[in-house]
């Protein structure tokens, strides 16, 4: 297989069993569909609901990038009809239906493979064929009369497999989160994300064959949150939404209905969490960089060393034992770089150091304490959405430890972070960091705020963005956010 068909095929993401319309229009273009297919056997109503969740998810992915393939298991033990988180009960009738389609020329399949190369097993390609695009591009409908289901699963427990438990028990306190993430997912479905300087919505990201495409698109704004292990008290984060894919340097340019957005995180979050849980307030009583160390004689001067510790001790958290520690650095390295070179030797005398340097959390280096540290950082990140959601009643992207909020609401999130993580750990004193550094010029009378936005000096929003902002408006009914402009003025 040549590398372009190779890096064509590896740009795939699951089928969507979520994708759904009442719209008339839609109705009417799957009835037409269905007219063309032949030996699709069974319930006419049941193959429809099929039909119609695997053509609005062709379309889609298709709208958002014309070259992105749907991943799709011919494997009838993949589907759970009646699981929690198959809501509109797809089941292994999709099988047929692709078939159907595939056989009726609307569709192009490539069947799981193995990848000579890499030794990788890949699941099956889907993909329309030019007669549907055809079909598509005559559609009496768009973007925005497709939704997720309403009814779709936003608690998700796991067990130590990492597979989803079928059929857990309700709480209270599951009814809680699932209301909270409904109320979140209503108010981000409600508001147009975008970067608005991409004339085709679009990102690729690395290189060679870990070269990915992302869409950045409307459909991809729905957050589930996820617990581990069988447990409500591991795990626990936030997942979902495009700009957790999203590299950071765009993110920058993320728009909030076509204002320009700021971004927040906290600094060595877990870090200062296992030290607040040895009742150590980390900034106050050590305040030194977490991830610093003193040069190593034995190591490049090349090399990132502070990029390396950094990644070093967040792996040695997470592990289970040291050998696995050096492991999992060499595999999340960068392919090609200084640090992946690095010897264990090298690597152990850092993890040495480290130790030294944090003596009260060094027992909890693998120990894998990560899983405990993302139920923290859960807890935080929801009273934060909880806040935006129902106080603020502004949007707030979360990307587990870090937050992006429309430019100006910036400094109250910095003050929500600070109490969010007091109330949670129970210790004040958290440190929070503008990943731009455009807001120290605010405080400078001499300098014009609007002139300091990040990313000020970019070409307008492009032509692209700014017709699909109109169509969102109009579809949603939304006029601009005017007051989001001028609190943002009042606060400074």
């Amino acid at each position: 297989m040549s590398t372009s068909s190779f890096l064509s095929l590896t740009n795939a993401r699951p089928l969507d069993v979520h994708k759904w319309s009442d719209y008339s229009e839609v109705n009417t273009f799957v009835n037409h569909i269905y007219s063309l297919l032949v030996g699709l056997y069974g319930n006419e109503r049941i193959n429809k609901k099929h039909l119609k969740v695997l053509l609005l998810d062709l379309y889609v992915a298709w709208l958002g990038d014309p070259t992105l393939k749907i991943m799709i298991s011919r494997n009838n033990n993949s589907y759970r009809s009646k699981s929690r988180y198959n809501e509109i009960h797809i089941g292994k009738k999709i099988i047929d239906v692709v078939d159907a389609l595939s056989d009726a020329g609307l569709l192009h399949q490539k069947l799981g493979f193995n990848d000579r190369i890499s030794g990788t097993a890949f699941q099956s390609r889907i993909w329309p064929s030019e007669e549907l695009l055809e079909y598509f591009n005559k559609a009496k409908f768009h973007q925005f009369h497709i939704h997720s289901a309403n009814t779709r699963e936003t608690i998700v427990l796991k067990d130590e497999d990492k597979r989803p438990v079928k059929n857990y028990q309700d709480t209270d306190q599951t009814k809680r989160m699932r209301q909270i993430l409904f109320d979140y997912n209503n108010l981000l479905d409600r508001t147009h994300i975008d970067i608005e300087t991409l004339d085709v919505p679009v990102l690729t990201i690395g290189s060679g064959k870990k070269k990915m495409r992302l869409s950045v698109n409307q459909q991809d704004k729905f957050v589930r949150r996820i617990f581990n292990n069988s447990r409500w008290d591991q795990g626990g984060r936030f997942y979902g939404g495009w700009w957790q894919r999203c590299p950071k340097e765009y993110r920058k340019r993320i728009v909030f209905d076509n204002i320009l957005t700021a971004e927040i995180d906290f600094s060595g979050l877990h870090i200062v969490i296992l030290y607040a849980q040895e009742g150590i307030n980390y900034w106050d009583e050590v305040g030194t960089d977490p991830y610093l160390l003193p040069s190593l004689v034995d190591v490049d001067p090349s090399v990132d060393l502070r990029a390396s510790v950094k990644l070093l001790l967040l792996t040695a958290i997470n592990s289970k034992d040291e050998i696995k520690t050096l492991r999992s650095f060499r595999r999340q390295a960068r392919t090609g770089s200084l640090e992946k070179r690095l010897t264990n030797d090298q690597l152990a005398k850092m993890l040495e150091g480290l130790r030294d340097k944090h003596k009260p959390i060094a027992h909890r280096f693998a120990s894998a304490a990560g899983i405990d540290l993302m139920y923290v950082d859960g807890q935080i990140t929801e009273r934060l959405i909880q806040r935006f959601t129902y106080h603020y009643k502004c949007p707030i992207l979360t990307v587990h430890d870090s937050y992006i909020v429309p430019y100006g609401y910036d400094y109250i999130l910095r003050d929500e972070m600070k109490l969010a993580f007091e109330a949670i750990t129970g210790m004040s004193g958290a440190i929070v960091e503008h990943t731009t550094e455009y807001y120290d010029l605010l405080d400078q009378e001499d300098v014009n705020w609007l002139e300091s936005l990040p990313f000020y000096d970019l070409k307008p929003p492009t032509e692209r963005h700014l017709q699909e902002l109109e169509l969102f408006r109009s579809f949603k009914n939304k006029p601009l956010r005017e007051d989001w402009v001028s609190d943002r003025t009042m606060i400074y």
